[in-house]
């Protein structure tokens, strides 16, 4: 049938020939340029922020008894209240912000999800392109190779066409590792934020417990400021580790998204180009 669609007579028709599956193509990519993830990722590095300076607020130094005269009126007690409800304060903010790093994490996921059956939608339509292509190859020696002055002759253009879908196709064959790049990327993310947000998690049960404040009713406690600290570095050191792996996913998947741009690019102007 695919050599019934091209006349090698008919030179005129060469631009059409396996318009069809190129566009098929070049429709099949667009799932995998997306812009989705570094959106979540911006957001998310904020959350990350936003988490990181809320711990750095609590100050466990405080609980300390001060020097000189500022210590006769600072008593253990006193210190505690205020330490108290300073955590409160910043734990309202770390569990929403743990909550709100949770659910982008399943954003994460949710796109890892459509980028498999995005891969396997375009694999079709490259394997079309072939067939195309051999197709009009094997039309190539009945196309004339004469042509008049200033002209371009039958078997010319149609070789000139073949180059084009070619292209096309090897465009199309790019995105696929590309669009892997872009999913490891994702899943590297989503893994660093669920871990995240387990830390958090540890961190309010932490304080919680240091500061007596974990069941209904307040404990009379001494709390170790060393103790608290460790626990706040702790998660200072997962949510840092969790921005730096978003800074990199993000320098990856900017690359990648500027290569698949490209071959897009490559793959519809090849197209208008007949």
């Amino acid at each position: 049938m695919l050599l019934r669609d091209l006349d090698p007579a008919r030179p005129e028709t060469f631009s059409a020939f396996g318009a069809e599956a190129q566009a098929a193509a070049a429709a099949a990519c667009r799932p995998l340029v997306n812009g989705e993830s570094t959106r979540l990722s911006e957001t998310a590095r904020q959350q990350l922020g936003a988490a990181a300076d809320g711990v750095s607020d609590l100050d466990p130094a405080s609980l300390v008894p001060r020097r000189g005269l500022a210590g006769l009126f600072d008593s253990r007690s006193g210190r505690l209240k205020r330490m108290r409800q300073a955590f409160s304060d910043a734990d309202r903010r770390l569990a929403g912000l743990g909550r709100e790093l949770k659910t982008q994490a399943g954003n994460f996921k949710t796109r890892l999800a459509e980028i498999d059956p995005a891969q396997e939608g375009l694999r079709q339509p490259i394997v079309d392109l072939g067939a195309w292509i051999e197709a009009g190859r094997r039309r190539l020696a009945d196309a004339s190779p004469e042509a008049g002055d200033g002209e371009v002759s039958a078997r010319d253009q149609l070789s000139a066409r073949l180059e084009q879908l070619s292209a096309a196709r090897m465009s199309a064959l790019a995105h696929l590792p590309l669009a892997r790049t872009m999913q490891n990327a994702d899943a590297v993310a989503a893994e660093r934020l669920e871990a995240a947000a387990a830390a958090v998690e540890t961190w309010r049960t932490d304080w919680s417990k240091a500061l007596g404040i974990d069941g209904k009713r307040r404990r009379k406690v001494q709390p170790e400021p060393a103790q608290l600290s460790q626990a706040s570095e702790r998660l200072t050191v997962r949510l840092n580790g969790a921005r730096q792996a978003l800074d990199d996913g993000a320098s990856r998947r900017r690359q990648a998204a500027e290569r698949l741009a490209a071959l897009q690019r490559d793959i519809t102007g090849a197209a208008s180009d007949g």
